[in-house]
């Protein structure tokens, strides 16, 4: 399917690095479930949600569809079985250094690794699943998934043109949801923490769409011309997007981690006692429903 949403909504589902704190980024890292009051509930409408997304780019016909509820069943089952089991393994880890260890001291590097391991694992399996079915994609469906890819990228750079204020200010809406879910509560240091890094977080929109249009040229030029391997060139572009970024992109994503790790450093820093008790027990429980799902 269209290698942009794939990789933008598997991101969503696997790993939406927000990086509001270090334990809040790694269970963002595990699922994007801010809007629903059950991770349990939430985890079972993602195929749903998905094939949602996916008929936002192209119309499948009748064959397509079935082949990508099949698709969709094997990855959820895959995922639930040998994934959510070490996402309650990691989660307990967390819980534990919350509870019993210096946060302060905790490597953040580690912790990247670790979610970019989970990330690498999950979003190759669902790739591989969906990749036969790109392949099945009619001229006239590759130019409706080009034409979906434009307007979106059109939309997106259109929306912070409009009004990059409004932008910013979704932007620490959410960063403080986020830190309040896992904290319970964020005190004054905090918001001023977390508008501090929105105002002054790199980001240049101009960059990020020429990236995007590099990127989805290349994809739409493979997947009509269809070389020699042309599957494995296309699981190589979702897989690792970075081999097209200009080094001007790569220096800004470079300094967004950045501010993003002293954020995270400096909001552990500022935790109180209560936070890190609620923080404790939120991973906990998060652990405890990844393990009932996945003996279902």
């Amino acid at each position: 399917m269209a290698a942009q949403t794939i990789h933008d909504t598997t991101g969503r589902i696997v790993c939406d690095i927000s990086r509001a704190t270090r334990l809040v980024v790694a269970l963002f890292c595990l699922l994007t479930l801010t809007s629903c009051s059950s991770i349990q509930f939430a985890y079972n409408q993602l195929d749903t949600w998905l094939r949602w997304r996916l008929d936002d780019y192209v119309d499948l016909n009748g064959g397509q569809k079935n082949q990508l509820t099949t698709s969709l069943e094997s990855f959820h089952r895959w995922h639930r079985q040998t994934q959510l089991p070490r996402y309650a393994e990691f989660l307990d880890e967390l819980a534990y250094e919350a509870s019993n260890g210096d946060l302060e001291s905790v490597s953040l590097p580690a912790i990247e690794e670790d979610l970019s391991q989970f990330w690498d694992t999950s979003s190759n399996q669902l790739y591989r699943q969906l990749l036969p079915l790109a392949a099945q994609l009619t001229p006239a469906q590759i130019d409706e998934l080009e034409q979906s890819m434009l307007e979106k990228r059109m939309e997106s750079l259109e929306k912070w043109q409009r009004s990059p204020e409004k932008v910013r200010e979704r932007r620490n809406k959410r960063i403080r949801k986020q830190s309040q879910r896992w904290l319970g509560s964020v005190n004054g240091r905090q918001e001023q923490l977390i508008a501090a890094f929105v105002d002054q977080v790199a980001y240049n929109p101009l960059l990020r769409d020429q990236q995007r249009q590099i990127w989805q040229a290349r994809f739409i030029s493979v997947l009509r011309e269809k070389p020699e391997g042309y599957q494995q060139h296309l699981l190589d572009l979702m897989h690792n997007p970075e081999q097209l970024w200009s080094e001007d992109y790569r220096r800004m994503q470079a300094e967004r981690r950045e501010q993003a790790m002293r954020l995270s450093r400096e909001l552990l820093a500022s935790t109180t006692p209560e936070q890190r008790r609620h923080l404790t027990e939120t991973l906990r429980d998060y652990a405890s429903d990844f393990r009932t799902l996945a003996q279902r």
